[in-house]
């Protein structure tokens, strides 16, 4: 531990840094979380706090996060930025809100304070920054007027929009192809790029979104057989010159409704917090959406607002509907996917896009013990990875354990498997879903995406019923024959993409009608 914190101390103190230096500062703290012990980490945490001589509050806080998953430490970075008031930079504020946002997707925090962060202190930082933002750099929308008839012409505003093998971008163009071919809308999507292009400041671990830069300007984007309108900017810094262009945009073009795709999306809550168009979010997570819009839609039916603190869930209640974000599934060719085992291996998958940061040593030896219990079975990870094929060698069958890599075809892939196993973690429901939809059973504990998509009937309780789910699916023909039926029977359920959007369109005139009622009763 003295060694940990004597490193640890010359990156904090530290006052000149460059991507390397803040790549190798990331690494020691990973080194350190994964070696130490809980009560070590803590130990280590309190020492830092105590001796380190830092006033870079996001430097030592962030770091102090990442030893103990103390949200408090997370608190005490917002409420140094929001009590900066104007000195504070909106490029910062921005960065930070995403870079602490990452964390809390990823499963980082603990204790207690999680009920109530995201509700709370998140929450009141986003709405402040929106309005900080929108305020500083003049980028109040004007209130549009509200034409008569039914929705006509819808902007779709995203944060992310890359490739067709990026899940959010692949659903988020199947929502506007289907309003525009399937309900005879006129639809653009709107590519924000809202996510940070650069570092702001030294939180670590840094965040820099992946960006298309060839996907700049506007053109018709084709994919899938379908072409709909796109306006993407590409611009990497976080500014007010860029988002004055794409409020602009959006103004020009006019829209009677504006989708936000995903949470935390300010280009579509400058709109909403003026009232000056009717805005409606929809979710690419399960749980608490951070959005302004004038209705947030749910990743599933549940009313999820009932688990917030009373005190915090007004906000989030009055504006919550159910729903379901639905999926299509990708294209396929059918051609085998070769995985390195014989036939006739029962093949569990492990799919995903972040698996190097959501396989944790604990899965690991979780999917270990099931490997134990099914010795004609195999273990396959879909996904780009870098770290987890040296962290299988010291596993007991680590042979039967293999890393793909990205798989193109995940449709063909998931007809070599016999179950999808679910790390514990807050993504994955697209590909669980597609899983099903191939008739593949997922086995998930009961949070997270996955767990929304597939339903109770495929959840466990704790890791006992994990392995035994995953022992009698590989070893009783029988019981994985129900499981596949009810697979597919599941997918039927959430997979309805064309009703989900009818849904979607019916939540869009009761927006307007909530934001015509507003604007009357203000006058």
């Amino acid at each position: 531990m003295t060694a940990a914190a004597a490193a640890l101390t010359v990156y904090l103190t530290d006052r000149q840094f460059d991507a390397d230096k803040l790549n190798r500062f990331t690494a020691l703290c990973d080194e350190i979380r994964r070696s130490l012990d809980f009560d070590s980490r803590i130990d280590l945490a309190e020492r830092l706090e105590r001796a380190v001589p830092t006033t870079d509050t996001i430097r030592l806080r962030s770091v102090l996060f990442q030893l103990t998953g103390d949200l408090y430490h997370f608190e005490r970075i917002l409420h140094y930025m929001i009590l900066g008031g104007d000195s504070a930079d909106p490029a910062a504020l921005h960065y930070t809100h995403w870079c602490i946002s990452r964390q809390l997707f990823l499963g980082a925090a603990s204790g207690e304070k999680l009920s109530t962060f995201v509700a709370c202190d998140l929450f009141r930082y986003y709405t402040a920054m929106v309005r900080q933002i929108a305020r500083r750099w003049g980028l109040t929308p004007q209130q549009a007027p509200l034409r008569d008839g039914p929705v006509r012409r819808v902007a779709v505003v995203t944060n992310q929009f890359t490739n067709q093998g990026h899940q959010p971008t692949r659903d988020c163009f199947d929502f506007a192809a289907r309003m525009q071919d399937e309900f005879g809308l006129d639809v653009a999507i709107i590519n924000a790029n809202g996510l940070p292009g650069r570092v702001e400041n030294v939180f670590i671990p840094p965040m820099v979104a992946d960006v298309a830069a060839d996907l700049e300007g506007v053109y018709a984007l084709r994919m899938f057989g379908r072409q709909v309108k796109v306006a993407s900017f590409t611009e990497p810094a976080f500014s007010q010159d860029k988002l004055r262009v794409i409020v602009e945009a959006i103004e020009g073009y006019d829209p009677d409704l504006i989708v936000a795709f995903g949470g935390s999306n300010i280009v579509a809550d400058l709109f909403a917090d003026a009232d000056a168009r009717p805005v409606v979010a929809i979710p690419t997570t399960s749980g608490i959406t951070v959005s302004l819009a004038h209705i947030v839609l749910g990743y599933e039916e549940n009313d999820h607002t009932r688990a917030i603190p009373a005190l915090y869930r007004a906000p989030f209640a009055r504006r919550f509907r159910p729903f379901t974000f639905g999926f299509t599934p990708p294209p396929s060719d059918g051609k085998r996917v070769e995985t390195g085992f014989p036939d006739g291996t029962f093949l569990f998958a492990v799919v995903g896009n972040r698996l190097d940061l959501e396989v944790s040593a604990e899965s690991l030896e979780l999917f270990d013990d099931i490997l134990e219990r099914c010795p004609d079975s195999a273990l396959a990870f879909a996904g780009e990875v870098r770290d987890l094929p040296g962290r299988l060698a010291p596993l007991r069958n680590r042979d039967r354990m293999r890393c793909l890599g990205h798989v193109p075809d995940i449709l063909a892939f998931y007809g070599r498997c016999g179950a999808f196993l679910n790390p514990p973690r807050q993504g994955g429901g697209g590909g669980a879903s597609y899983a099903l939809a191939e008739g593949v059973p997922v086995i998930t504990h009961g949070w997270g995406d996955v767990a929304s998509n597939a339903g109770p009937d495929f959840c466990v309780p704790d890791r006992d019923a994990y392995v035994a789910r995953a022992v009698m699916l590989a070893t009783d023909a029988v019981a994985l024959a129900d499981a596949r039926r009810a697979a597919k029977a599941r997918f039927v359920e959430i997979g309805d993409r064309n009703r989900c959007v009818e849904r979607l369109l019916a939540y869009g005139e009761e927006a307007r009608a909530l934001l015509r009622s507003a604007r009357d009763a203000g006058n």
